[in-house]
């Protein structure tokens, strides 16, 4: 009788398990068919605009990550429209860098991009499948409660044993000026103040500045106290084990970055000044610059009567582009 009464609780379990296995994965399913982004069409051309063409022209505004300024020139060269020129490193001195094509290709980039990872979180769901095995679980005990009502049976807990001992720990802070090896070198920005410096060519028709707001630091470790833990042995004894601590220190000024690419500057034909007669608002958007020399370097204009400024496509490859 028991096991009649088994088997039909184990039938009724399935069932229960099965259906809800089978609709939650269409329900799933259909969310991830239907599936779409809200944004309209402006939305993703002004993101093309501001986050990648903008970027790869103007730079970032005295930011850490320089690397972010190629990755958003480089997206620009995953468009690729017949008769139009989407690359932001061959239109970068044009008067109309922002085709509109060119910003509705780039813009669906980030809007299949979006909705990827929507339908990637949504197919997710598909993992509560797992909770079928607790409807299973939930039926059959129902099911067992039903059809055995008259029974009960008592479940013996189990008293855990809580005795595990405990070991004190003590901790003692004592301040030394012990110094550790330097850890390896990376870009920061607060420790040393940014620095300008300013370049004219031999007729004055064409002048810009070198900006410069990167240094090169690194973690000095100094001993900054101890860790003591108090042993349980009868003889009292404790053991220390040194705590570091981490000091920022700096390697090269933002100053060496400046001068450094002040040298290639007037390899091009330029000679340094201390101020410039008027305004300089054109970045050279040659992103390795900002990658490799840590520093931004920018004109008053980019073009003459003939076409770009020999000098400034100098500056431009003064490093080679990506």
């Amino acid at each position: 009788m028991s096991s009649s009464r088994d088997r039909f609780s184990c039938i009724i379990a399935s069932l229960m398990a099965i259906f809800s296995f089978i609709s939650w994965t269409l329900f799933v399913n259909h969310l991830v068919k239907t599936a779409h982004v809200s944004q309209g069409a402006d939305y993703w051309v002004d993101l093309a605009r501001h986050h990648t063409y903008d970027l790869c022209y103007y730079g970032c505004n005295d930011c850490l990550d320089v690397d972010r300024i190629e990755e958003a020139c480089l997206m620009t060269r995953k468009v690729n429209i017949p008769g139009v020129y989407c690359d932001a490193s061959k239109i970068w001195t044009w008067a109309d860098r922002y085709p509109l094509e060119c910003l509705v290709a780039v813009g669906n980039v980030y809007k299949y991009k979006v909705l990827w990872w929507k339908k990637f979180w949504l197919g997710a769901l598909w993992l509560l499948n797992t909770l079928s095995v607790g409807v299973y679980k939930i039926v059959y005990a129902i099911s067992e409660s039903i059809l055995e009502r008259t029974q009960y049976r008592p479940v013996p807990w189990r008293r855990r044993n809580s005795s595990t001992p405990l070991l004190a720990a003590l901790t003692v802070s004592i301040l030394t000026a012990t110094v550790f090896p330097s850890a390896a070198a990376y870009r920061c920005t607060q420790m040393s103040p940014a620095y300008d410096q300013h370049f004219i060519n031999a007729d004055g028709s064409l002048y810009g500045v070198i900006h410069g707001w990167l240094s090169n630091c690194y973690d000095e470790s100094y001993l900054c106290g101890e860790s003591c833990s108090i042993a349980t042995s009868s003889d009292g004894r404790k053991s220390c084990d040194p705590i570091w601590c981490p000091l920022p220190r700096l390697d090269k000024p933002t100053s060496y970055y400046v001068d450094s690419a002040a040298h290639r500057v007037m390899s091009c034909g330029f000679r340094l000044i201390k101020t410039v007669p008027g305004l300089v608002d054109k970045r050279i958007a040659n992103p390795r610059i900002e990658g490799k020399l840590w520093v931004k370097i920018s004109v008053n204009h980019f073009n003459g009567s003939d076409n770009v400024f020999e000098q400034v496509q100098c500056l431009y490859d003064m490093v080679e582009p990506p």
